[in-house]
């Protein structure tokens, strides 16, 4: 009889020790994952902190600005999966990303209407375009790329042109097109961080329908990169545009085929990789860091209304995007722009570098980013109006 009793009780007892383990493996699973989400919060909150600190005093954190897009959606995830399971956890990454709106806003941009200027009249059209010196290396396989973006540009019919990684050789039968010649019989700046007086002037340049009125060059110490500024007289108004191609990461080949290619090393050969490519980022988040300071004194010295384009090589979520918007400047594409941001053309999604920031006494309309392969960079271009009780508070002090 004791025997059929125990032998009646073993399976209720297995099966008391197998709810046991589901339960521990779930309560053990539920707390790794939400680790691995704390750990993905801290990170959303570091690349909010990189943009206040400067890369000099804390160079790791510029790494993290960069990834706020990838840290943004891995977060969202979480959300989603933690709203399935009906747990409250979700606010852990909620919170975060609310904390960080402004960057999110930065980024994305919705809109159900856009604004329309109160004098159509009296409004300039700007446009802003890395050309990527006219695929003077052949990155795209087309011999009318070069063409191709004079004739966008022509097309465009923009008031006001910056230019960077622009290119002039002296010797080039295209000099003699005519899409040439009608660009350049504009009102031109044009500067150059390299030349050697013949075949390779590399620089920045800006074209303009209006006069240009002074002129100035900004160049930075141990650096192939520069800025320009142009004062340009709208009618009764003066505005001082400048025209920016900050530090470049400048990767060697060496680096460009190790991310070709990422993944498909031994540990020792990606481990190495990695840290070669690390140390290009540093110093070029380093040397931006000192270029915007310079940009930044420029701009305080400014007597006239300022816009601020080009080539920024850094994120939204940077010391160099927050130090030079907290000068009183508005961005374009946040004030007037819709949808995804991104500028640069890479398998990294959503990564924006290229900007028209603009002082507080102009209203931006209509930016627009055409999606135009013809360059590494999408095109940037905007309508830009005077605030007509700024302009009139502003000559009333003169």
């Amino acid at each position: 009889m004791s025997k059929v009793g125990k032998n009646n009780r073993s399976p209720g007892r297995g099966k008391r020790i197998l709810s046991y383990l589901n339960t521990r493996i779930k309560v053990l699973l539920h707390n790794t994952i939400m680790l691995i989400n704390l750990f993905f919060v801290i990170l959303l909150l570091l690349s909010y902190l990189s943009t206040r600190i400067s890369p000099q005093d804390l160079w790791i954190l510029p790494f993290f600005g960069l990834v706020y897009p990838l840290l943004l959606i891995i977060n969202i995830i979480f959300i989603v999966y933690w709203a399935l399971k009906r747990k409250l956890v979700l606010l852990y990454s909620l919170i975060a990303i609310l904390l960080g709106y402004n960057h999110l806003s930065n980024t994305f941009q919705f809109r159900l209407s856009q604004k329309q200027p109160k004098d159509p009249d009296n409004t300039f059209t700007f446009l802003s375009y890395n050309v990527r010196l006219f695929n003077l290396w052949k990155w795209i396989d087309d011999p009318s790329v070069k063409n191709n973006i004079y004739e966008f540009l022509l097309s465009e019919d923009a008031d006001i042109l910056c230019l960077q990684e622009y290119l002039f050789n002296t010797e080039d039968p295209y000099n003699n097109s005519r899409n040439f010649r009608r660009l350049h019989a504009r009102h031109s700046h044009i500067e150059y961080s390299s030349s050697n007086g013949k075949d390779f002037n590399f620089g920045l340049a800006t074209f303009s329908r209006y006069p240009i009125v002074n002129t100035g060059k900004i160049e930075f110490a141990n650096s192939s990169n520069l800025s320009i500024y142009t004062d340009i007289a709208i009618n009764n108004d003066t505005i001082r545009i400048f025209n920016n191609h900050l530090q470049s990461v400048q990767f060697t080949q060496e680096n460009l085929n190790f991310l070709d290619s990422l993944g498909k090393h031994d540990n020792r050969r990606n481990i190495e990789g990695i840290k070669k490519v690390g140390s290009q980022l540093r110093h070029a988040f380093i040397r931006r860091s000192r270029q915007v300071e310079t940009i930044v004194r420029h701009i305080e010295q400014s007597p006239h209304p300022v816009i601020i384009t080009g080539d920024f090589n850094d994120t939204p979520v940077s010391y160099t995007y927050r130090r030079l918007t907290h000068q009183d400047l508005d961005d374009a594409f946040v004030r007037s722009g819709t949808g995804i941001g991104s500028t640069y053309i890479t398998p990294i999604p959503f990564l924006r570098i290229d900007y028209i920031l603009h002082s507080r006494e102009l209203e931006s309309f209509y930016f627009d980013s055409p999606r135009i392969i013809l360059s590494d960079h999408y095109p940037l271009k905007c309508e830009f109006s005077f605030k007509r009780a700024d302009v009139q508070d502003r000559r009333s002090h003169r």
